[in-house]
């Protein structure tokens, strides 16, 4: 069990949470000795390490507080742009929830507004899904926005199954259109692509990733109209996972997904079809993301 998980059990809320701050702490003032990063610098960390290229379609998960910038952080979307091209799409999760599960989210009876609800993913995510070209899905825990010729073919089914990474998602799609995934200052821990392995065994996965009720969660689309949208919800009890890097460096290729540290700060890197290929072959053996203790 991981040491954070463990804590999180036999601590008190206030003590767990005054430890968590201490430790982000500590971790913001050791990034911040770093020597900053210049655009320069970080637009050869995304062609050189990241691999990425002209007319690709990528996700980006994003930490700001993880990188010591010598330029201001909505460049790091523009110079995103710059690399991809103008045949590139790229892609910002945008949930809604702030502190708080999404299961908590949908209960307190929140209506998510695909125009105004603010994203809580990080302070890119929300400069991204304020920008005039940004299309955002209309799912109410897990929507994406995107800027890009491919935005709104990605953006356009997300509501329309109960699983919200099925195979009409955004992250589903990353599969099909060749996508690339990418963390800037942040781990492999927060790569949610990999919930498209359980929504593609869904009721035969291994684990009841869900609650089991379906959410008739109240949205209003774009054209300011009310739409229901049904999903399901992660149940935290069971969605429990190892610490991610090193699951990646055990069990899948260097190809197919791995964290890196350049300049003391923290990256990941994905390529969408070959990470969902070699962890489908693993969950046919029972290896997941998951511990064995809530199999079911």
């Amino acid at each position: 069990m991981q040491l954070k998980t463990l804590a999180k059990r036999i601590l008190p809320t206030r003590a767990f949470e005054s430890l968590r701050r201490a430790k982000w702490e500590r971790e913001r003032r050791r990034v911040a000795s770093l020597s900053p990063l210049t655009e320069t610098d970080f637009k050869s960390i995304l062609g050189d390490d990241l691999h990425l290229r002209e007319g690709d379609l990528v996700y980006v998960h994003s930490g700001m507080d993880g990188l010591n910038l010598g330029f201001p952080f909505y460049r790091v979307l523009f110079l995103i742009q710059e690399v991809i091209g103008r045949d590139g799409t790229v892609v910002f999760p945008t949930y809604p929830n702030h502190r708080i599960s999404s299961f908590e989210w949908l209960r307190q009876g929140n209506v998510f507004d695909v125009r105004q609800t603010p994203s809580y993913t990080g302070i890119l995510s929300e400069f991204a899904r304020r920008q005039r070209q940004a299309v955002r899905s209309l799912h109410p825990t897990k929507s994406v926005c995107a800027i890009g010729p491919a935005a709104k073919n990605l953006t356009d089914t997300h509501h329309l199954s109960p699983y919200p990474y099925d195979t009409g998602s955004p992250y589903y799609q990353l599969i099909e259109g060749g996508g690339k995934i990418i963390g800037l200052g942040t781990t492999t821990n927060y790569i949610s692509f990999v919930y498209c392995v359980d929504d593609a065994f869904k009721e035969k996965f291994p684990i009841r990733v869900y609650h089991d009720q379906i959410f008739a969660a109240p949205c209003i689309n774009y054209e300011g109209e009310p739409v229901t949208v049904k999903t399901y919800v992660h149940d935290m009890r069971t969605t429990v996972h190892p610490y991610m890097p090193d699951w990646f460096r055990t069990h899948v290729s260097e190809e197919a997904c791995r964290d890196l540290t350049l300049k003391g700060m923290k990256f990941f890197r994905a390529d969408a079809p070959r990470l969902f290929a070699e962890m489908m072959d693993l969950a046919r053996r029972d290896i997941t993301t998951y511990p064995r203790s809530v199999m079911r």
